[in-house]
């Protein structure tokens, strides 16, 4: 596992890599319940969430996955993954124990501070019942514009900083 390290609020962020990686992911979904893993997959909270599934969580090969460490122990993942030209696609779980911590936050901000990353359009789908995610998301102090809503499911496209800092003095005037 690589050792990209960031400190954040008693945690560490650390690049997920090989079966190091594999392994600190499944047990991070291991210690995260059926609700908050159901809410990461877009599936009924009642149903299971199966081994096919899991094994997703670390991401494809051209994405990145991101845990942030607790004592030695993941307690929560973001996932970068290229969509597209200059587009990527962002998904976050954190263990419930650890969530409403900022840690959702400081995952994503360490991840979209990569330059592998920069300049990219990031777009993040979001069940219209989590509450949680919408408000992590609206925390990141980027722009964020509705693209598209399908049932169940809204997909955002957000901005860079530099995007945020360019419409900060449109909208002070």
């Amino acid at each position: 596992m690589a050792q990209q390290t960031a400190e954040v609020r008693g945690s560490t962020i650390v690049e997920a890599v090989g079966c190091a990686g594999r392994r600190l992911v499944a047990r991070l979904a291991a210690r995260s319940s059926q609700e908050s893993l159901a809410a990461r997959f877009f599936l009924p909270a009642s149903r299971p969430v199966g081994r096919p599934l899991l094994e997703l969580l670390p991401g494809p090969a051209e994405g990145r996955a991101y845990l942030a460490m607790d004592d030695g122990r993941p307690v929560g993942l973001v996932n970068v993954i290229p969509s597209g030209p200059h587009e990527v696609e962002i998904a976050v779980l954190v263990a419930d124990r650890w969530q409403h911590r900022g840690i959702g936050r400081a995952l994503i901000e360490h991840a979209l501070g990569d330059p592998r990353w920069a300049g990219q359009t990031v777009h993040a789908a979001v069940r219209p019942d989590n509450i949680a995610v919408l408000t992590l998301l609206r925390s990141l102090h980027r722009p964020m514009r509705l693209v598209d809503h399908l049932p169940g499911e809204y997909h955002f496209e957000l901005g860079t900083r530099a995007d945020a800092e360019a419409e900060a003095p449109r909208r002070a005037g």
